[in-house]
């Protein structure tokens, strides 16, 4: 016999908001398994066994491996009853548990239905005055991949139900935002309203305001100085530079020919930065040396036969294809290992064998840098000293 597991949402907020048909499913069984009994519906409930999982979460060091514990235990009983399992919010919106239950549960004979709740997502947005239609991006606070943040939009970040979570969230997110930049703490979102703390980031974690209803919500950029560091953002400042209407008068006349010799000029002043182990200096030109890269883009960008875009998918492939041994699991010993791998990638793309011409100039340049960089010269006397070929008194 196919036994069913019903996932249901208990909403937000108390009995008074839940909706009539999942307050009678609940008390059509005698025994309910929640993820957590830290609920208000579940503290209002009576005459219910409540069977919750909360000791799962001090069993193991890592929040997946709580969710599949607790997924394999619920399937485990769904394989002798019919169950009900009751989440917070609404089953389909930030339950992991419910995307592990739906995925697995053929492997055990089960059969998953699902029954709403009311989601917190529109009231949270009630709640700090949001428009969602603004766009926005939804995260999971024990499982965020800081490359997933969008400064350009709202973010909601679920389940930062403790002091603990917090702090790691403040940490990842000062990667990305500023350190004084102002977040909303957002707990119990109902729709008679919710208890709001609006603080700086750098205080996210300072007081023990946090539980199971607790999201944390980051309004979008709309201070350019915070966009400085974005990529995105960066791409469009040298765009702007470039353009033949708006742009500088030195930078949009500017062609790949002549900016040739700048790109030689910065490398050199990345050179001085390494050796003089000034870390400052080598952000700065590193920072110059991408200014190249973006102002060739966005050239091409503003004659319609490259962007910034094709160049970041051609290094991203070219990359991914050479390291068989870091992302295809190939084998790869020692560094000499790694040469042959390379050479049969280039060799398999079809490339032909050419004069190493760049390497026989880097090597003469370099010989010649090594020699003149602690030298006393002038420009004048560097020039002579490099007409003469070196190596000899001036």
């Amino acid at each position: 016999m196919t036994h069913r597991l019903t996932i249901i949402g208990l909403g937000n907020y108390g009995l008074d908001e839940l909706p009539m048909g999942i307050y009678r499913l609940i008390t059509q069984h005698q025994r309910l398994y929640v993820r957590t009994a830290e609920h208000p519906v579940i503290h209002e409930l009576q005459n219910i066994e409540i069977i919750s999982f909360d000791n799962i979460y001090e069993q193991y060091e890592t929040f997946e491996s709580v969710y599949e514990a607790i997924t394999a235990q619920l399937l485990e009983h769904a394989q002798q009853e019919d169950i009900v399992y009751a989440v917070p919010g609404h089953p389909r919106v930030a339950e992991t548990t419910t995307q592990h239950l739906l995925t697995q549960a053929a492997d055990y004979g089960v059969t998953v239905e699902l029954k709403g709740g009311r989601s917190f997502i529109d009231d949270i947005f009630a709640a700090v005055n949001v428009d969602p239609n603004d766009g926005f991006t939804m995260l999971d606070a024990t499982a965020l991949d800081v490359t997933a943040l969008n400064l350009r939009t709202a973010t909601i970040i679920t389940q930062v139900y403790s002091d603990m979570v917090a702090g790691e969230l403040k940490l990842q997110l000062m990667e990305r935002y500023p350190d004084d930049f102002e977040v909303t703490i957002v707990d119990g979102a109902h729709q008679s309203g919710a208890t709001l703390t609006t603080v700086p980031l750098y205080e996210l974690d300072h007081e023990d305001r946090f539980t199971n209803l607790t999201s944390v919500f980051v309004p979008a950029v709309i201070d350019e100085h915070a966009l400085y560091g974005d990529f995105d953002f960066a791409n469009q400042v040298i765009a702007q530079l470039v353009d033949d209407e708006t742009g500088c008068p030195w930078d949009k006349v500017q062609t790949h020919q002549t900016l040739k010799r700048y790109l030689l000029e910065e490398t050199f002043e990345l050179f001085e930065a390494i050796d003089n182990e000034d870390d400052w200096h080598m952000i700065e030109e590193l920072g110059d040396i991408l200014l190249q890269v973006l102002l060739h883009a966005a050239i091409g960008q503003k004659d319609g036969y490259m962007d910034i875009r094709e160049i970041v998918t051609s290094l991203s492939d070219k990359m991914i294809r050479r390291h068989p041994h870091v992302f295809e699991g190939t084998h790869a010993a020692d560094v000499e290992d790694v040469m042959k791998i390379w050479q049969t990638q280039k060799t398999a793309e079809g490339k032909k064998s050419r004069v190493k011409f760049e390497k026989v100039f880097a090597r003469h340049f370099l010989k010649l840098y090594d020699e003149v960089k602690n030298k006393d010269f002038t420009e004048e006397t560097l020039e002579k000293y490099l007409v003469q070929g070196g190596n000899h008194e001036t």
